[in-house]
This record gives C-alpha cells, structure tokens and sequence, in this order.
C-alpha cells in the first residue's frame, strides 16, 4: 500500500511539473513582451520569442505568402479559370444591359466620375473645331480655289455659274421694265443733262427727257433679251469664274477675314452638334448600333482583353505592390497582445493538447521515478 501512494505521488508531482513547464513554455513564447535588465546584464529569456523575432517572423511570413502561396503563376492561373471569366463577364454584360434599361446618359456616367461631360465635351469640341479650321486655313493658304473644291461640288458651281446669265438678264428685265426701274433710269439722265450742261441740253430740242428715258428703257430691255449680250455676258462671267478659281485661298480670304468667318461658323456648327441634347440623351438612343453590338460581342471581348491585359502585366504588378513588404508591415504594425490572441486562437486546439501532453509525460516519468525509488 505504502509502495502505491509513493508511485500516485510521484505521478501527480510528475504531471503538474510537466503540464506547468509546457503552460509556462507557451505563455513565454509572447511573455514579456520586452528585455528586462539587472544592471547591464539582460535576464535571459527576456523579451520573449514572438517579441523578440517579431521583425524576422513577419519577414519569413511575407516571403512564404509571396514565393509560396500567392504566387504569379497562382495568379495568372485563377485569373484565366473559366469561373473567373465567367464572373467578370457576367458582370460586364451586366453593366452593359444597364446601359439600355435604366437610359443611362453620358452625362450621367460622367457625374459618377465627378466629371461635367457637357462642359468639358463643349469647350474640347470647339476648341477641336477652331483648331482644324485653323490648321486648314495654314495647310492650304497657297492651293488655288479649284483644288480645294470637291470635284462634285465644282460640277454643281459650273451648272449654276453656266445658269447664272438668264437669270441675271430676266432679273434686269423685270427691273427696267418696273415704275421704280423707270424712274432709276430717268433720275440717272436727268443727272446726265445737269452735269454735262448746255451741249447735252441741246438734245432737249428735238426730245424731251421723258421720251429720252424712255427710249433708253426699252433699249436696254432689247438688249437683255438680245442673244449677242446674252452671249458676252455668259462669257464674262465664266471668265471671272475661272479667275476666281485659279486664285489662293489667302488672296481670296485673309487671315483676319478667315478668323472673322471661323468665329462666326463655330456656332453654327457647335449648335448643329447640339451637345448638350445629345449629352443627356440615353446611351441606348444615342447609338443603339453600338449598345447591341456591345450586348452581343463586347462582354467576351472586354473579359479577353482583361485577361490578356492582367497576366500579360501580372509580373510587374507584383513587383510594384510587393506582397512580401505589405505582409511584413501589417504584421509589424500589429499589437502584440492581438498577435497572441490570434495564435491561440487559430491553435487553441493544438495548444491544448500540448499542455495535456505536459500532464501526460509528466505522470509518466513521475512513475517510473516512483518505481525506480522503491527499489533504490
């Protein structure tokens, strides 16, 4: 009976030094958590293992998450997974069908960026029109008039031009033979006979200035009717038509009568435009062309390019986020007593069975300890 109470001692001293040595063991792998000192000399064990290799476990970490968990070639393989593919471009035909059901405008898109399309759209289009009508003006000040004319466009001018003579002959027709162009005529002779004095007044014998007037009236509505003139004015025209033609733009416009026409076109043009209409016009009524283009072929193409794009870059990425450094520096940045918490709780089984452990081999040895006394 006395040799059975010695072995239970021995056992129960055994377990407790070995489940407290283990207890301890752990609670000094955070504790303390800085260097104590007698004098100059540092007690050993002080500060403890986590604090002391804080710095060099975060960098190990760090390293392993770069080179062995989260790695380019991990990366570029869950990136081109079918499921990621399916994902992003579920989610961009998403984002392209909102385009024609919530009637999303350009300018509400914009807003979303904080951007003001409408007045940054307005000031790009006219600067880009004053520019290109500038430029043009630069590019071809020394070209002659016929080269900067569509050919269409000249043929149209030619017809016009080759109609211009009957249309100014019967257009001076119906004004001599109107009150007001008898009266022009009248006033104009009458102006005649003041200025040329008695010589001319001697044609007052025979007629009066009326009659005079008169025969000059139907004379120069003969004359418009006369094929001879209908023929020298025709070639007088196109003469001067073909002068104007072969002259420079810049002898034709000058610069500040360009600058004069260009700032009279650009609002015409601008309004034409009619940006601000079209800026807050639904996407899908603006260019329904391109929202069903995009329904039908954009997502997979979009998804593509993202793809290519993300692996094709996926080295340099890493290389500029630096997984390793933000890892290290999260962990740096952590508190110790959180770190510690953390541990055991990701480990708080495995903790357990350690200190179990400790009371187990503790009982053990305490045992034989027992056994091995009965017989010294």
């Amino acid at each position: 009976m006395h040799a059975f109470f010695v072995i239970l001692f021995m056992i129960v001293i055994g377990a407790i030094i070995g489940g407290v040595t283990n207890i301890i063991a752990i609670k000094m792998l955070f504790h303390p958590q800085k260097a104590y000192h007698i004098g100059k000399w540092r007690i050993p064990f002080t500060p403890g293992l986590v604090p002391k290799r804080r710095e060099e476990i975060a960098n190990k970490i760090g390293r392993v998450i770069e080179e062995h968990l989260i790695t380019e070639a991990l990366i570029k393989e869950k990136i081109s997974s079918a499921s990621a593919r399916q994902a992003i471009e579920g989610f961009i035909s998403q984002q392209i069908n909102k385009l024609s059901s919530d009637r999303a405008t350009l300018q509400n898109f914009a807003q979303s960026l904080d951007i003001d399309f409408e007045t940054a759209a307005q000031q790009k289009v006219q600067q880009l029109i004053e520019d290109k009508l500038q430029q043009y003006y630069q590019a071809h000040g020394q070209s002659e008039l016929r080269t900067l004319i569509p050919e269409a466009l000249e043929a149209e001018i030619d017809e016009k031009v080759e109609s211009l003579t009957p249309l100014l002959c019967d257009r001076a027709r119906i004004y001599l033979s109107s009150q007001k162009g008898e009266q022009d005529i009248y006033n104009m002779l009458d102006t005649f006979f003041e200025e040329k004095g008695k010589i001319v007044g001697l044609l007052e014998m025979f007629m009066t200035r009326a009659s005079i007037a008169e025969r000059i009236q139907v004379e120069l509505i003969r004359l418009t009717n006369h094929p001879k003139a209908r023929q020298i004015a025709a070639q007088l025209i196109r003469n001067e038509y073909q002068t104007l033609k072969g002259k420079h733009l810049n002898q034709v416009l000058s610069q500040a009568q360009f600058t004069n026409i260009k700032d009279k076109m650009t609002p015409i043009m601008m309004a034409y435009i009619d940006i601000p209409h079209k800026a807050n016009q639904p996407i899908s009524e603006l260019a329904p062309g391109l929202v069903q283009y995009a329904q039908a072929h954009a997502a997979s193409f979009i998804t593509d390019l993202i793809v290519n794009k993300a692996a094709e870059h996926i080295s340099s990425i890493m290389k500029q986020v630096n997984l390793s450094a933000i890892v290290e520096e999260q962990i740096n940045s952590f508190d110790l007593d959180y770190i510690e918490r953390l541990i055991i709780e990701i480990a708080n089984k495995e903790l357990k069975l350690i200190m179990m452990l400790g009371f187990l081999l503790g009982g053990i040895i305490g045992c034989f300890q027992g056994i091995i006394a009965l017989f010294v």
